[in-house]
């Protein structure tokens, strides 16, 4: 059965080589796919501190990464748009929270714990204009399609017709919630999005902890798209392999402004502890 919801905001990759921030504005598709899940990471951790059930924040994922197949991110910058899309998912979803409360918790992970902004500060009348005049852009750019189906829902139902053990949904539920970071919603179906959380849970999982799922051979018994599975591992693998290089590197950059403070002793070079590191191959899932 193909959901009506999730096709009417259906993209393909080569879509994502042509949004406004990589045509109008020079963004590489890379560049966009970091900033996008900054924004996603920012609304993560706000809604953990806010203690906002975890469809509100996919919700709020989602309606940013619709946001930018119309809007640039020069012309809003992502953090601007993580924090309406979130403050837009609490009502969408029914679990609302007062600005007073809401945008003190926004400008702390925005600023990483570096300002804070009480009610009554400038700082917190600048947060509040800023989500209440982006609220109507947001609205506007979804034409007010609220729905959304999540994998999550997806995942839960299929836990149970694998018969998983704690673990591995454990593990599934983190792919499918890093998966949220990416604009794999708007490529891939939730189905695809879960089948391959739980693929990756069970090959990065020793064989004790896999239960009876010992190969892919489950992905034909609920009609599952190999190929689409593939795409979305492949996908999210990839962006770890990013994500840990880009780490590394600014690391590195610390540690060179750190350097150029101290003499240098001795001369000397090491290879990247993560050059070794590939995205796996998952051919055989196709």
């Amino acid at each position: 059965m193909v959901d009506r919801e999730w096709t009417d905001w259906k993209f393909t990759r080569e879509d994502l080589k042509r949004t406004p921030s990589v045509v109008a504005c020079g963004w590489t598709v890379e560049r966009e796919e970091l900033d996008r899940a900054k924004a996603c990471g920012l609304i993560h951790s706000a809604s953990r501190k806010l203690q906002l059930p975890q469809i509100t924040s996919a919700s709020a994922c989602v309606f940013l990464h619709r946001f930018f197949m119309r809007h640039s991110l020069k012309e809003y910058h992502h953090y601007n748009i993580a924090a309406t899309c979130l403050f837009v998912a609490c009502k969408a979803e029914e679990s609302l929270r007062k600005l007073e409360s809401f945008i003190p918790v926004i400008v702390y992970y925005a600023s990483k714990g570096n300002h804070k902004a009480p009610p009554g500060t400038t700082e917190f009348e600048k947060w509040r204009a800023v989500i209440l005049r982006t609220e109507v852009v947001v609205l506007q750019a979804l034409c007010f399609d609220m729905v959304v189906e999540h994998p999550h829902v997806v995942l839960i139902d299929l836990c149970d017709r694998l018969g998983l053990t704690r673990h591995l949904s454990q593990m599934a539920w983190s792919f499918v919630s890093d998966c949220m970071k990416l604009p794999l919603c708007l490529v891939h179906s939730p189905k695809s999005i879960s089948c391959a959380s739980v693929s990756l849970a069970s090959r990065v999982s020793s064989a004790e902890l896999r239960g009876g799922l010992v190969d892919d051979s489950w992905l034909d018994r609920i009609g599952a798209d190999r190929g689409a599975v593939a795409d979305v591992a492949q996908w999210l693998l990839e962006f770890y392999a990013r994500e840990a290089q880009s780490r590394m590197t600014r690391s590195v950059a610390d540690g060179a402004a750190e350097a150029a403070q101290t003499p240098i002793s001795s001369p000397g070079s090491a290879a990247s502890p993560m050059s070794h590191i590939q995205p796996s191959p998952l051919s055989e899932l196709k």
